[in-house]
């Protein structure tokens, strides 16, 4: 698949069912540095120069071996947002996805656990599980693919959208970027990251696509964009 058809399948995933929200004016709020949640989608932040982004079908052939991008196949049903969240649970969610993508740059996989519902995550799914979470993500972050592509280095967070979908439950379209073992510029892809309120802290559903391209998926499988199951 063509890094533009990949960009329109991911959009497509982070919008399905979506029934629109209203703006409401001014929505931005700091989240990491060059980092900015917006309520229009637009992409607020700065990509560091030399940014590769899913736009250029014919990069693929002039740019050496990369890790292969994200292909999800078909759009994924989700539930319908409600609108923009409360500027508290906004900035909360924010603040969130910032400390899980930070968290996941370090590998701190403690950290990455605490900030997962418990149970979210099926260690089988993992490269190196280790009988838990943490010493699961632990020996699984930074494993080269099994196929031999590029290892993931770390990532950092550009810009994020943040949805309501009632019932205490949030959708986050994030744009990150990735670095890998055998690249000298930077990757730029999109997430879709759930997240939902659990004894007033809020906490990523399940896994996002970027948590499987830290633990050396060369393509984050389609599941990592849809939403949880029963929502």
């Amino acid at each position: 698949m063509t890094k533009a058809a990949i960009s329109t399948a991911l959009l497509a995933l982070a919008l399905a069912g979506c029934g629109g929200g209203s703006d409401g004016g001014d929505t931005s709020a700091k989240t990491t540095p060059g980092a900015t949640v917006t309520g229009s989608g637009e992409v607020a932040g700065k990509l560091p120069p030399g940014s590769v982004g899913p736009t250029d079908s014919a990069e693929e052939e002039t740019e050496g071996p990369a890790a292969t991008e994200a292909t999800p196949e078909a759009a994924a049903q989700g539930p319908a947002s409600t609108g923009e969240l409360p500027t508290a649970d906004r900035s909360a969610v924010a603040s969130v996805v910032s400390d899980y993508i930070r968290a996941l740059d370090r590998h701190d996989a403690a950290r990455v656990c605490a900030l997962l519902v418990p149970g979210a995550m099926d260690l089988n799914e993992l490269p190196k599980p280790r009988g838990g979470c943490r010493p699961s993500l632990r020996a699984s972050i930074g494993t080269r693919p099994r196929d031999g592509a590029p290892a993931w280095r770390r990532t950092s967070l550009v810009e994020v959208k943040t949805e309501n979908l009632g019932e205490d439950r949030a959708r986050v379209s994030a744009t990150v970027t990735h670095h890998f073992s055998d690249r000298k510029y930077v990757s730029v892809e999109d997430d879709v990251i759930y997240l939902e309120r659990i004894g007033g802290r809020w906490l990523l559903a399940k896994p996002s696509a970027t948590l499987y391209r830290a633990v050396g998926y060369a393509e984050p499988p389609l599941r990592a964009f849809a939403p949880p199951v029963g929502w």
